[in-house]
């Protein structure tokens, strides 16, 4: 082993462009320090995780090969960046091309020096060593805590504390606490200094000759990295842009940055997504080149020719451009912020429910190409990428090995040739994916998973939101208590299990495979959580439910929450099968929610009915018009609630299986505006709460497909608030949960709403709908 001299031989060969050079740690570190040994800009940032570190400190102690390094005597004109953080007083000679996690972790350590990772935070690398026993470690509450272990052996190695005195006060205090034998004493000096003179420690480096030039160093760089899974194509690209477009690689870097820090003047920060450079790269080379295998993108900026594989400047010329042209539509505030908004649109608050960072990527790509390719307003755009999110979500469409399905949506989207082709693309591959077959099917059996990140189920909690359901047993609503600003050392609303686990255990029922299923899931504010603790759901649930859920409230809150009647005295695994389908008919309200969102009505005779209050008042009621004092709220004491929500939802039902209409609220029979008022107070409503009461209902009563059918309005006739629900024909047969009974078919006759005998039902279904 050499130690303080480097050993330097050239290379025989006359072609070779490269010499064999052996560095002491102590004397590559001494040069990085003073800066003279540094990285060229085609880079990555410090990736490793610490225990990476720990295993590499652990095989220089044990004289294992550790890897060799790759270094270049670079020209003046090629950007560098300093190993580490702190600042250098000359600028880097000497680049390392190869090998930078191997030295960034030995400076970290052996100079306890901060180094920046790629999150772009500094922080600082603590390895522990236990000398009795000769092992390493991420230092950590248990190395702190004993004095077996030398917590951090960055002081050491440095040479700020002596050996010997380190030597002699470890064994004082480890003898303070047990009894040491010589032969003991003896091993323990020797670990320590051997840990001390891991500085005399060399590594094999080859030199590449300084007439090399950058971008063959490059083509150095990426055919060293393309043997096993160290580097990705992303990575190679990031380095042909240090090459031929470092300014672009900077704004993308600077870009990420930005999204992690808050600012006065907006930004791109946000509570969803901590883009990486090379995560924006696939979306801007996705755009730009329409690829998503970025081997190929690679090729294509190097300037090959896929079809002859010939190698042009002027390819790779015309490559960048269109790639700059791309990445200036990924970077826009504008497009990244509206974009951000369809994801809550579609119901999510945060990065916290969102599984795949994927799903955040390739949807922003299919965003843009909405944007730029044909122009599309953004209102309406972020209405269709909602819907594009959420089923992507609910599928795991880009999970696994996305690259092949990114490739196979841009295809599609290529054979569109204005905004409402892609808008319809978008929508035709929703419903050939969202069948009813996955409603009814799949997604019950999605929901059957255990764990608690599982992405049906933050797809529940994103319905909840889209249909305002409230917390259970809270007056809060699911999106106040999903606000992704609120902070604390308890969240503020968990997932509690409604079949607790220490009472599962009790019936024998153990195993997290068992007892954290989906379907035994529910949202709490953490405070009823602790509440609840380990009792039987048969012993909190009915006094908790009566004390904190209304009998009007009851229906409404049993279905947000796919609680059935009598749940709480079921077998467990009936329970979650049950719950499983009706978790799922809760997702698909919260979709049609989405849905019924549609910038385009699914047929133009809605618009043709949206009359004013003061025209439909001078019609009176008619087959498609009809009065309703209130929806919640009873002017005669001798009528309860429940009666008053049946007699619109039976309207409702009556004008889906008959031509469509629109149910007026807030007016007399004879047509005079009372106003919506009342119903308001009965339940604390504001107007978005009163429309999302009333869509919630004909989901609860009728069906999904029914309430996408429905549009709620608002107008001001005589100063006071009237609710107009607009209602088109079905295209199938609709049955209604009222007080008269389960699945009753109504229809409207004259002014009238009437409920058909069986009989009737067959002959109206085979006249009205075809169906025999």
């Amino acid at each position: 082993m050499v130690t303080g001299q480097l050993s330097v031989r050239s290379d025989t060969l006359s072609t070779a462009k490269f010499t064999t050079m052996s560095y002491p740690i102590s004397t590559l570190l001494g040069q990085i320090e003073l800066g003279q040994v540094g990285l060229p800009e085609l880079q990555r940032p410090f990736v490793w995780g610490r225990p990476q570190v720990r295993d590499l400190m652990d095989s220089l102690y044990r004289g294992y090969p550790a890897g060799y390094f790759l270094m270049w005597q670079a020209s003046k004109d090629v950007g560098v960046i300093p190993i580490g953080a702190d600042g250098k007083q000359t600028s880097p000679s000497t680049l390392v091309v190869d090998g930078q996690q191997r030295l960034t972790s030995l400076y970290a350590v052996f100079k306890g020096a901060p180094v920046y990772t790629e999150n772009f935070d500094t922080v600082y690398i603590s390895i522990a060593f236990n000398p009795v026993r000769e092992r390493f470690e991420v230092s950590n509450s248990v190395t702190k805590g004993d004095v077996e272990w030398v917590d951090n052996i960055s002081p050491l190695l440095s040479g700020k504390v002596d050996t010997f005195s380190f030597i002699n006060n470890y064994l004082e205090e480890l003898s303070a606490e047990r009894e040491l034998t010589p032969e003991l004493r003896g091993r323990i000096a020797n670990s320590i200094q051997r840990l001390v003179s891991l500085n005399s420690y060399s590594f094999t480096a080859i030199q590449l000759s300084f007439d090399v030039p950058v971008d063959e160093v490059s083509e150095i760089f990426v055919r060293v990295n393309s043997k096993g899974t160290q580097l990705d194509q992303a990575d190679f690209i990031l380095t042909l842009m240090s090459v031929y477009w470092d300014k672009g690689r900077k704004q993308l870097e600077e870009f990420c940055k930005l999204t992690r820090i808050p600012a006065a003047d907006g930004g791109p920060f946000n509570w969803f997504f901590e883009p990486k450079p090379d995560q924006l790269l696939r979306v801007a080379v996705g755009l730009g080149h329409r690829r998503a295998r970025l081997k190929y993108a690679y090729e294509l900026l190097r300037g090959k020719n896929l079809e002859t594989n010939e190698v042009s400047e002027q390819i790779r010329i015309e490559n960048f451009e269109k790639l700059k042209t791309a990445q200036a539509q990924v970077l826009d505030i504008t497009h990244f912020t509206e974009y951000l908004k369809a994801l809550q649109e579609a119901g999510f608050r945060s990065g916290r429910m969102i599984t795949s960072k994927n799903t955040i990527i390739y949807s922003y790509l299919v965003f843009l190409i909405g944007r730029t390719d044909f122009g599309i307003d953004y209102k309406t755009l972020r209405s269709a990428i909602a819907r594009w999110f959420m089923m992507c979500v609910l599928t795991s469409r880009y999970t696994g090995s996305p690259e092949s399905q990114v490739e196979k949506d841009i295809r599609r989207f290529a054979e569109a040739t204005n905004g409402e082709q892609f808008l319809a693309t978008i929508d035709q591959i929703i419903d050939s994916n969202l069948t009813p077959d996955f409603w009814d099917l799949t997604l019950p059996d999605l929901l059957s998973w255990s764990g608690g990140y599982i992405p049906s189920m933050f797809a529940y909690f994103a319905s909840l939101n889209l249909l305002g359901a409230k917390v259970l047993f809270s007056n809060m609503t699911v999106h106040e208590l999903l606000d992704p600003t609120n902070t604390g050392k308890k969240q503020a609303m968990e997932r509690h299990h409604l079949f607790p686990k220490a009472y599962l255990e009790s019936i024998k029922i153990k195993g997290i495979s068992r007892t954290n299923k989906v379907a035994n899931y529910a949202l709490l504010e953490w405070p009823d959580n602790v509440k609840i603790s380990d009792r039987p759901p048969s012993e909190y649930f009915p006094a908790m439910f009566a004390k904190y859920v209304s009998n009007a409230d009851a229906p409404m809150v049993r279905f947000w929450h796919a609680l059935p009647e009598g749940w709480e005295l079921m077998d467990y695994d009936e329970f979650l099968a049950v719950r499983q389908k009706m978790i799922a008919q809760v997702i698909k309200a919260g979709f049609a929610r989405l849905s019924a969102a549609h910038h385009t009505p699914a047929t133009p005779a809605v618009a043709e009915r949206r009359a004013t209050f003061a025209e439909l008042a001078e019609q009176g009621e008619s087959l498609t018009v009809e009065f309703k004092s209130s929806m919640i709220h009873s002017y005669r004491p001798d009528v309860p609630e429940k009666v008053i929500i049946g007699s619109v939802i039976k309207t409702i039902a009556a004008f889906l299986n008959t031509e469509g209409g629109t149910l007026v609220i807030g007016a007399d029979d004879d047509a005079h505006p009372l106003g919506i008022d009342v119903d308001l107070r009965t339940k604390n409503f504001t107007l978005d709460s009163y429309e999302n009461f009333i869509m919630t209902t004909i989901v609860t009563a009728i069906d999904t497909v029914a309430a996408a059918r429905c549009r709620v309005r608002f107008e001001h006739p005589d100063g006071v608030t009237v609710c107009l629900v607009d209602v088109e024909p079905s295209s199938r047969p609709v049955y209604a949960t009222t007080d008269k009974g389960k699945d009753v078919f109504f229809v409207r006759t004259g002014n009238t709403t009437r409920a058909l005998e069986t009989r009737d039902v067959v002959a109206y279904i085979e006249d009205r709908f075809g169906v025999s």
